[in-house]
């Protein structure tokens, strides 16, 4: 059973849909927004710095050196930390902490920040279909895609251009000592939606990119939903029906439209 304050967050948290339609307003009014996602990995980072806010953030609780490597955060001092992930969910336009949170406790992030009149459905980037995600590179014109993957990266670009005829710039991010250099990479490009991946000690470049007009979305690991993959599939599924297969799988994006556009990174 719910207690009265997890049966008011189920009442005050935004549908996957209906925080589409916000964000494709503010591309449309060329508003600023930024929505920041926060669950199990932050909740157990900012609850150990802020119990142990001097030196440098180490392997404990079951996070190893190999995921704090993964998720950027490898040699962070642990002060750092705990004030980015707090500046993140505090100065983003909408917070979307995990659901789970409502009943298992290690993802429960609702109580650690400021209270919010309204949140966002965590689960937003893995729930809009392809068709909603087209729609709003459309309206964007250009595209930014932070995330510390080159090859997604170039699938994202060539896809979007080749099926959408929209741009997507990429800045690389891994590790958080990159964070401010994207900032100001970001804010000079004039990508009007960005989508990032940045781990938990980098979210906080979404707030501050949105304030140059801009949309930022933090699509996490469900960033490789993000290529037009399943169109990528269909593509493929209709060259080999067409006896074109081998055509297709050295020129995949010529098979498509007769021109491939170059990469483009900032």
């Amino acid at each position: 059973m719910l207690t009265q304050s997890q049966i008011d967050v189920c009442r005050n948290t935004v549908s996957p849909n209906a925080f589409y339609h916000l964000v494709a307003d503010a591309l449309d009014r060329h508003e600023e927004l930024s929505v920041v996602r926060m669950a199990d990995g932050e909740r157990k980072l900012l609850e150990h710095c802020s119990i142990n806010p001097d030196g440098i953030l180490s392997p404990f609780g079951g996070l190893t050196e190999q995921w704090l490597t993964r998720f950027g955060v490898a040699g962070i001092p642990r002060a750092i930390l705990r004030d980015r992930i707090e500046e993140a969910a505090e100065e983003c336009t909408w917070l979307a902490p995990s659901l789970s949170g409502l009943t298992q406790r290690e993802y429960d992030t609702y109580g650690l920040f400021r209270p919010r009149d309204r949140y966002v459905d965590n689960f937003f980037p893995s729930l809009w279909d392809d068709e909603q995600k087209a729609q709003l590179f459309k309206q964007a014109k250009h595209v930014l895609f932070i995330h510390n993957s080159r090859n997604l990266a170039d699938a994202m670009q060539n896809r979007a251009h080749a099926y959408l005829g929209v741009k997507v710039s990429y800045l690389p991010l891994s590790n958080w000592v990159q964070a401010e250099g994207v900032i100001e990479a970001a804010i000079r490009t004039d990508a009007r939606l960005v989508l990032f991946s940045a781990g938990p000690a980098s979210k906080f470049i979404g707030p501050k990119i949105a304030r140059a007009g801009k949309v930022t979305l933090d699509i996490g690991q469900a960033a490789d939903r993000w290529s037009f993959l399943r169109r990528f599939e269909q593509e493929k599924a209709a060259a080999a029906q067409a006896g074109r297969l081998a055509e297709f799988s050295k020129r995949p994006y010529e098979f498509h439209n007769g021109e491939r556009k170059e990469k483009t990174t900032v």
